[in-house]
């Protein structure tokens, strides 16, 4: 997921340099190079990396509360994939750190284009020293966002550009078109749920609702198997990470509670066949199987500190988040999995206000324009999503049977997939590619988090 860099090749830090970013007559890395307030480096790819492009990683200068910009400021990492100065420009966010660094994800493929990933603000390294989590909210993040659009716009005078990303990504790239539509001349929304609750009501039956009854009935059963192992679970996770923030008990006990709204969510339909009997499993197999659809690695340190206290501050404050069905394994409980203070930032304060959420809701279903939303059949994540109105220039297209990661442009029907092609051909004034190129690899250990 996170190619290793070969080597470097270019460095400038111009954090001081205020000129502009020179003429398209100059190299891109000149032009990078001049912009104010950002670090550039140019970096040789893995081997393995698509030829044709070149890339850059970039440190933005951002203040930490555009209200008061002399409050200070801190530095936001974003990577750029950059195939031409008149191809258009793909904006991606993963909504956590920053992903897909090298890697042309599905809409750069089909327009054949430049590609920036931003890392959210306050996740991965994007932080100043001392965090400030009042100003970790959409207003603050989408601004930032919105500033690196336009310093890029400068690089790339006049190029169509596209916003994207799937899951909390998704929903990232809907929040900059709502409050900056001028930003984007389209946006593909892959899975991105819109949470209008904290906890939100629409989930209350959804892992009766997807895939088939026999999945079903044999995931929950490998789930109160894996409780009923606790030990042998707790000791394996242990051996794999540390859980010094929230202890092994409480991580190893929210992944299995998890366990199967993640198996639908990142394994889906197509893993039903493979798994293990309940009754006959060994420990390791079982394991396995918690490691392979719901890992606790999502709550070991490392990913607590990068991003899920920081979601979990999110979700708490602004984004919502799903009511949750464990009533088969409540007897074999020990935490609640409703007190999320564990995963909190430490001395953060929450009140959950659903103000903004609830209003680009209604602007995704009703108001929205140039926007592909690309969603799953069978993704526990389905009931957030928006219902789009007719009449506009906006899809809704649902993969049928897809999960939260086997759903693309690549998975939909011939029937969606040129409604989908037609439209980002007129968004970037024609198309650059009209071979929908295969899915990217996932991860072989899951947690709620997109890739």
């Amino acid at each position: 997921m996170r190619p290793l860099l070969a080597a470097l090749l270019f460095v400038a830090a111009c954090g001081d340099n205020l000129a502009p970013p020179g003429p398209l007559d100059q190299d891109i890395a000149a032009r990078l190079a001049r912009l104010p307030g950002v670090s550039v480096t140019e970096i040789a790819p893995d081997p393995q990396a698509p030829v044709g492009y070149r890339y850059f990683d970039l440190w933005f200068t951002q203040p930490i509360d555009h209200d008061d910009p002399g409050a200070g400021s801190y530095q936001q990492y974003a990577a750029l994939i950059h195939r031409g100065d008149d191809a258009p420009l793909v904006v991606y966010t993963s909504g956590y750190d920053a992903g897909r660094l090298r890697t042309p994800v599905e809409p750069t493929q089909l327009v054949d284009g430049t590609q920036l990933s931003i890392e959210y603000r306050f996740y991965g390294n994007s932080h100043p020293d001392v965090v400030d989590w009042t100003k970790l909210d959409l207003d603050q993040a989408m601004a930032d966002n919105h500033a690196i659009v336009e310093d890029l716009a400068t690089i790339y005078p006049g190029v169509p550009r596209l916003a994207t990303g799937a899951s909390k990504g998704g929903e990232t790239a809907l929040e900059h078109a709502f409050l900056y539509p001028a930003d984007f001349d389209g946006v593909v929304a892959y899975v991105a749920p819109l949470i209008t609750d904290l906890p939100d009501q629409r989930y209350a039956t959804v892992t009766d609702d997807v895939g088939t009854a026999p999945c079903r009935t044999r995931v929950r059963a490998l789930a109160r198997e894996m409780l009923v192992r606790r030990a042998a679970m707790e000791s394996r996770a242990a051996a794999a990470d540390t859980f010094a923030i929230v202890g092994v008990p409480k991580a190893v006990e929210t992944a299995i509670v998890e366990f199967e709204f993640s198996f639908w969510m990142t394994r889906g339909i197509g893993a039903c066949s493979q798994l293990p009997d309940p009754a006959a499993v060994d420990d390791d197999t079982l394991y396995y199987w918690l490691d392979y659809a719901s890992s606790p690695s999502g709550y070991a340190d490392t990913a607590t500190r990068t991003s899920g206290q920081q979601y979990t501050l999110q979700f708490e404050n602004q984004l919502g988040y799903p009511v949750w069905q464990h009533a088969n394994l409540d007897d074999l409980m020990l935490f609640a999995y409703e007190d999320w203070s564990p995963f909190l930032p430490p001395g953060a304060q929450v009140h959950y206000d659903p103000t903004m959420v609830r209003a680009q809701a209604a602007w995704a279903e009703h108001a929205s324009e140039h926007v592909l939303f690309i969603d799953g059949e069978w993704d526990p994540w389905g009931p957030g999503y928006p219902q789009v109105a007719p009449g506009r220039d906006a899809f809704r297209l649902v993969v049928p049977q897809g999960s939260h990661w086997s759903t693309g442009i690549y998975s939909l029907t011939p029937t969606d997939q040129a409604i989908a092609l037609d439209a980002l051909a007129r968004w970037v004034g024609g198309p650059r590619a009209r071979v929908v190129p295969a899915p990217l690899p996932l991860p072989q250990r899951a947690t709620w988090r997109m890739p």
